[in-house]
């Protein structure tokens, strides 16, 4: 059986604009992107009654959960900086909405959040890297 993995090269983080109609860049120079990583509460029901002594559960609220990545970090960049880019994004308070773009138009994965964590990192022996987290807030949706 011929397994139908794709390989991640090419994807793409982007940013609306929150314009109507709303336009999304790309953020530049992405080297690694984790999709949003969602869970869900559970709420124990258990009563003396439960069968044989086992506890029993329902589900709860759902989490968005966060989309982290890694750039190579470009203080300068339109799409880094702190004017129109995602350190701008972490200073604003407000949600924006963002997406994730699949290779060959796989599929696309739109959320609404906000920047926790803007963490560049300067290495010796490396090049600049940043680090950063986006909390979701709400749904994620994934549309092919």
């Amino acid at each position: 059986m011929t397994s139908s993995a794709f390989w991640a090269y090419g994807s793409v983080l982007q940013v609306g604009d929150g314009a109507s109609p709303e336009v999304f860049t790309a953020v530049a120079e992405i080297t690694e992107l984790k999709p949003p990583n969602m869970s869900r509460d559970n709420i124990e029901v258990t009563t003396h009654s439960s069968s044989d002594g086992y506890r029993e559960f329902i589900p709860g609220l759902r989490d968005g959960g966060e989309v982290s990545g890694v750039a190579n970090w470009l203080p300068t960049n339109a799409t880094h900086d702190e004017d129109t880019g995602i350190l701008e994004t972490f200073n604003d308070d407000e949600l924006h909405n963002w997406r994730i773009v699949l290779p060959d138009t796989l599929a696309t994965i739109s959320f609404a959040g906000f920047l926790t964590a803007f963490e560049p990192d300067l290495p010796l022996d490396g090049q600049g890297k940043l680090s950063f987290t986006i909390k979701i807030s709400g749904k994620a949706t994934v549309a092919s």
